[in-house]
């Protein structure tokens, strides 16, 4: 059973980031800059998407971006409040489905 559930959760992670250029883009340059965290206007100039587009990938927003399929909802990236601010990091078990992402040409 757990194994099952362990392939229903990649199956998930997939599918979600196979669904969205700007989810597989935001993950690919936290992974590069790990352990490093960003705040999501960095993080859009770097990716080459808005502002709110990087936020929807993050954590959800609206309709467009479902929170459960969110890099935060999927357990890829966490959220790193410092003050008023929230910065975002890849998590260390994300880093390798990155590297697995990357090899494949995902």
């Amino acid at each position: 059973m757990i194994l099952a559930s362990a392939v229903q959760g990649i199956g998930r992670v997939l599918r979600a980031l196979r669904r969205s250029r700007v989810k597989r883009d935001v993950l690919n340059y936290l992974c590069s800059i790990y352990p490093e965290s960003a705040y999501p206007a960095l993080i859009a100039d770097a990716v080459g998407a808005s502002y709110e587009n990087v936020v929807g990938a993050l954590r959800g927003l609206g309709e467009r971006y479902r929170r459960e399929d969110s890099l935060l909802g999927l357990g890829l990236v966490e959220e790193v409040n410092m003050g008023r601010a929230k910065f975002y990091r890849v998590r260390d078990g994300a880093v390798e489905i990155c590297r697995s992402l990357a090899g494949h040409g995902g």
